[in-house]
């Protein structure tokens, strides 16, 4: 008997169901994998795939990138992150790019070239410029210093410095030694423009695009090539003026004419590692080569080791000390050792006598008051010849509360850091020994971590001992924590830092350099090609 169309569906649907509850279990699991890797659900899924593949090996790849439609999840997420790693940079970055100017070698590279009594008959400076400025490591003059027994009886050692090595390799580090790890040099402090230099090339926020950039820095070793100028004499002293080399390069150079247009050189900067008074001088004559008062110089921003206090354009920056960590923990290191040794002596002295050259200064009482107090340690440069060898330096900052820091040849005294690196409260006498001069890296609340006394007092007779006695230990502990604070932004790292509180010299420099020259863009919006000068 024929079924009827009717059961013939009812029969279909049922059979199809039973199949499915039957089947239901297997369709869970997970499908067979074949050698390309990619389970083909279907043969359209497959031949997609297979077509990727083949798109995939035979188009040329950048390493660092894959077509999107390629990239897996991870791919993509990587991109992104190079992509925000990019925009947070140019987020970092803003207005803050520095362009350093490619000098010939002129005016940088081939002074050190003729370091070796090539600038001046009786000078070579050759030891000082090793180590991007730093000078000989310390290392070897520490071990030999032990063989002599004692780091105050101990002089230059002049020579090979294969010598010094070899002395070395026999007799082991004094314990009592004051430095750690390698971040201790022979550091001549007019070195300051190799050493900023050598620093900036690893400043974070570079730029090569010269229409990128916020600043604009010479690199033009100006202290180093005033010794021509300062020292010759007849037919080898210089016919040009000194920089004014610098001024033609500027206006012939396609890069620097453009850049220098746009201000007219407000935005650019430039380190003289030398105090002002040796580049002052007139056509009058005088002491100076003179090359402040071009009109050019004029409009840049000046960083010197010691500024003329009246003057708009010019930054005193720290001298360079012997102290350049290469690395955080180093620094971090030495801070530990400062804030934990003990310090057994009031005040110390270091210096000399040099009545000649100092003929209004305060040195010959202090010595006299050092001398006579049992409270008091004196270091008599003029026989260790302290320039170059600051490890009885250091070991003395380190072991007294205050240090006395009276004027020197000029207002400023390398001295002054030696002391803040040390933990040493320095003692002034004269306002422009710091206060004037380096109010970018110094509080400006000075009795918070300095003592202050007028040079008059000293003259007068007053007891400059009775008056430190006068500080309780809490006192004093509260100035040396500030000046532990100070240590990171008066050194010139052997590192490039982004942390803030880790933020060196240069870093600091660069930043308010930067601030002054934002300034000057709002104060004179000078349009491109300009000739004004006035940047006051």
């Amino acid at each position: 008997m024929p079924f009827s169309l009717k059961a013939f569906s009812v029969i279909f649907i049922f059979c199809g169901c039973s199949m499915l509850i039957l089947l239901g279990p297997y369709s869970t699991r997970d499908p067979p994998q074949h050698s390309y890797g990619l389970a083909p659900i279907n043969l359209q899924h497959k031949s997609e795939y297979e077509l990727r593949q083949e798109q995939l090996h035979q188009t040329p790849q950048r390493p660092d990138r894959l077509p999107a439609k390629t990239q897996s999840p991870q791919q993509q997420t990587d991109g992104l992150s190079r992509n925000n790693t990019a925009d947070l940079e140019d987020e970092l970055c803003y207005g803050k790019r520095v362009f350093i100017h490619d000098l010939p070698g002129s005016f940088n590279s081939d002074l050190l070239h003729l370091c070796r009594y090539g600038l001046t008959g009786w000078l070579n400076f050759c030891p000082h410029i090793a180590n991007d400025g730093f000078g000989e490591p310390l290392q070897a003059q520490v071990q030999v210093s032990a063989v002599n027994g004692s780091f105050f009886r101990d002089s230059i050692m002049e020579g090979n410095v294969s010598i010094l090595e070899d002395s070395s390799k026999s007799v082991a580090v004094s314990s009592s030694s004051p430095f750690l790890g390698s971040g201790w040099y022979r550091t001549d402090p007019y070195m300051l423009e190799v050493v900023f230099h050598r620093r900036l090339l690893r400043y974070a926020c570079l730029t090569k695009d010269p229409e990128m950039a916020d600043a604009f820095f010479l690199p033009y070793y100006t202290g180093i090539d005033a010794l021509r100028f300062l020292y010759g004499s007849g037919a080898s002293k210089p016919k040009e003026r000194h920089g004014s080399e610098l001024v033609k390069w500027l206006k012939q150079d396609a890069i620097a004419k453009k850049a220098w247009q746009k201000f007219d050189g407000r935005d650019h900067f430039l380190v003289m590692g030398r105090t002002a008074w040796d580049f002052d001088g007139s056509a009058d004559g005088g002491w100076g080569t003179g090359i402040l008062h071009i009109p050019e110089y004029e409009s840049m921003t000046i960083l010197l080791i010691e500024r003329e206090p009246w003057s708009v354009n010019q930054h005193a920056i720290p001298y360079p000390t012997s102290f350049h960590p290469s690395s955080a923990s180093e620094l971090d290191g030495w801070i530990r050792k400062v804030r934990s040794v003990a310090r057994p002596t009031l005040f110390t002295f270091v210096g000399s006598l040099r009545p000649e050259l100092m003929k209004n200064g305060i040195r010959e009482a202090l010595i006299d008051q050092c001398s006579s107090s049992k409270n008091c340690q004196l270091l008599d440069c003029k026989r260790l010849r302290c320039s170059h060898n600051p490890q009885p330096i250091i070991e003395t900052f380190l072991h007294s509360q205050f240090c006395l820091q009276p004027r020197g040849d000029t207002a400023t005294r390398r001295s002054l850091f030696d002391s803040i690196i040390s933990g040493c409260i320095p003692v002034l006498f004269h306002n422009d020994t710091a206060y004037s001069q380096y109010k970018w890296h110094l509080p400006a609340e000075a009795h918070q971590w300095s003592v202050y006394m007028y040079e008059e007092k000293i003259r007068g007779g007053a007891r400059l001992e009775d008056a430190l006695l006068q500080y309780t230990q809490e006192t004093i502990d509260a100035m040396r924590n500030a000046l532990i604070d100070m240590i990171p932004r008066t050194v010139y790292a052997g590192f490039s830092s982004e942390e803030e509180i880790h933020e060196d010299a240069v870093d600091v420099t660069v930043g308010e350099v930067l601030k002054i020259v934002s300034k000057k863009k709002r104060k004179w919006p000078t349009p491109p090609g300009s000739n004004s000068t006035d940047i006051h």
